[in-house]
């Protein structure tokens, strides 16, 4: 019985480790339904567009990427989004705030973007270089927020969007 358990144990804490990556132009891992969740909790997509993004919000179930990537959260998985397009204008503001989804640039560096009328230092303090800040039209940065992006050389893109 023991062994069992140990091996139990192993799975669960292979599985944290493992990530399955896929492209959203050949989502090949969607036709062997759940075993990608059983083994990876990261799954990170690449190539994603704005077509994509849009049927991912609205929960298109016609498309059946969008349909199994929702269902992964059911597994308790992680969900990475690398974008092919740079515009950040056209990222949508849900994904930040209703689909806990993580996106990256072709780069490899995150977006961050926080729903406040104003950003403080505590929300920007554990930000790194390799993140990228998204702010809203109208969206204010404290001085000491300011003087933390500048320190860690964290790039800021002003957005002509608004927050939602």
């Amino acid at each position: 019985m023991d062994e069992l358990v140990e091996r139990i144990i192993s799975i669960i804490n292979q599985r944290e480790q493992n990530t399955l990556f896929l492209s959203c132009r050949t989502p090949s891992h969607i036709n062997q339904g759940i075993s990608g969740f059983l083994y990876n909790k990261q799954i990170h997509l690449t190539e994603v567009d704005i077509l994509f993004l849009e049927r991912f919000i609205k929960k298109d179930t016609e498309d059946p990427l969008v349909r199994w990537l929702y269902q992964s959260y059911d597994y308790d998985c992680r969900l990475t989004f690398e974008l092919v397009f740079s515009n950040t204008d056209l990222i949508p503001n849900e994904l930040f705030n209703e689909c806990s989804v993580k996106l990256l640039n072709n780069q490899g560096k995150q977006y961050f973007l926080f729903p406040n009328k104003v950003i403080t230092y505590q929300q920007i303090a554990m930000l790194t270089q390799e993140d990228i800040l998204l702010l809203a039209a109208k969206q204010l940065v404290t001085d000491l927020a300011k003087d933390r992006l500048r320190e860690k050389k964290i790039i800021v893109v002003e957005r002509s969007s608004t927050l939602c």
